[in-house]
């Protein structure tokens, strides 16, 4: 649950000013329950979320104000005297306000998790008010950390509006791809295969490659002939440790072995055995026994998914490269070489707190799917009553 507290600090950066009241009571309301049920699901969905009303308050912090507020007056009597005990200000989050957090930041977060990230923002809340009354942010660097977070979180929300806008794919378009691409990915095949380890001859010595070729090569020639591939494969395995693997393999479809494998396997008719393949492991042997097409139905959201993140990529590039920045050789030195292709550059650096969130939220994002995504944009400040 570390990671609540490292994720909150992104969404306090965007916060507005903590606000006062000089109103000694809070909104009351139902306290929601800490022990949830089993199966109870989310703090939206939960039967003791349901009881409190959105704008009740469910986390109250008494004297918390805001930094550079005024100080609540003092209480006055019918005389106009003024009492010795002053009002103190507090800070009130209602449910709508905490949910919206929890949405931003874990969606899924478990009913009895709640407490635990209510009260880790409550602790932040508290010190991003000390730090603000310090002074803190106006610091330079803190200055243009916020910046550059401010600069992520748009990018990164923009990334997400083209992706969410390519994720709507027609079924002409599925469709096409599917038929275009039927003969290269969407065929497969159900497979016997055969095993030859490379035979060894001492220990500490290089595998005898002949050897190994010359028993897979008899063997091949036997299973060609019709022999049964369970016996051949124990055969195969006589002089080796361990136990032979099944010849079974099920149905394979096409770019699931390797590129090798996948050659000899596609170009073979249904009862045809290939040769004997040669891998650093061993020798393997495949026999077809069926062959058959994919069925539209069973891909086509794998192939939306494609497009969807194709046409993302494409459309996020395509805003990328619209403008062409110029840089000053004198200051970074001359241009480094091109990366190759299919080489994602590094991102430019961020504000150290943004690791957490990007391990924390998916979706990924378009430009790079082995990156993470960065925070969703903030929820609104919590409000106080006066």
């Amino acid at each position: 649950m570390r990671s609540f507290k490292l994720i909150l600090v992104m969404c306090l950066g965007s916060f507005a000013a903590l606000a006062q009241t000089g109103s000694p009571q809070a909104p009351t309301a139902p306290a929601p329950r800490t022990s949830p049920t089993p199966g109870e699901k989310s703090p939206a969905n939960s039967a003791g979320a349901k009881e409190v009303p959105p704008d009740a308050a469910v986390i109250t912090i008494k004297g918390l104000c805001a930094a550079g507020a005024p100080k609540p007056a003092a209480s006055k009597t019918a005389a106009g005297a003024r009492t010795a005990k002053p009002a103190t200000c507090q800070t009130v989050v209602t449910r709508k306000q905490l949910e919206t957090v929890i949405e931003t930041v874990r969606p899924n977060l478990q009913p009895a998790q709640r407490r635990m990230l209510a009260q880790q923002y409550a602790e932040l809340l508290v010190m991003a008010n000390a730090a603000t009354k310090a002074g803190t942010e106006k610091e330079p660097k803190v200055q243009e950390q916020m910046r550059l977070s401010k600069l992520q979180i748009l990018a990164n929300a923009y990334t997400r509006e083209i992706q969410q806008k390519e994720s709507e794919v027609p079924a002409a378009d599925i469709e096409k791809y599917y038929h275009d691409h039927l003969a290269d990915k969407y065929e497969e095949a159900k497979l016997l295969r055969i095993y030859v380890p490379m035979a060894s001859p001492e220990e500490g010595k290089p595998p005898d490659v002949a050897a190994t070729k010359l028993v897979a090569e008899k063997i091949q020639q036997r299973a060609a002939a019709g022999e049964d591939f369970e016996k051949l494969q124990k055969e195969a395995f006589a002089n080796s440790k361990g136990t032979p693997p099944s010849t079974d393999l099920g149905t394979r479809r096409r770019g699931t072995l390797s590129p090798k494998q996948d050659e000899a396997i596609f170009a073979m008719k249904a009862g045809e055995v290939s040769p004997p393949l040669e891998e650093p492991s061993g020798f393997y042997i495949f026999k077809v026994v069926s062959k058959e097409e994919v069925p539209l139905d069973k891909v086509r959201e794998e192939i939306k998914s494609t497009l969807s993140r194709e046409r993302a990529r494409e459309a996020v590039e395509k805003v990328r490269t619209s403008f062409q920045p110029t840089f000053n050789d004198a200051y970074f030195g001359s241009a480094p070489p091109p990366a190759p292709a299919g080489e994602v550059m590094p991102h430019a650096p961020g504000p150290p707190a943004a690791t957490p969130m990007h391990s924390s939220t998916p979706p990924r994002p378009a430009t790079n799917p082995s990156a993470t995504e960065a925070p969703a944009p903030p929820p609104p400040a919590p409000q106080s009553s006066k």
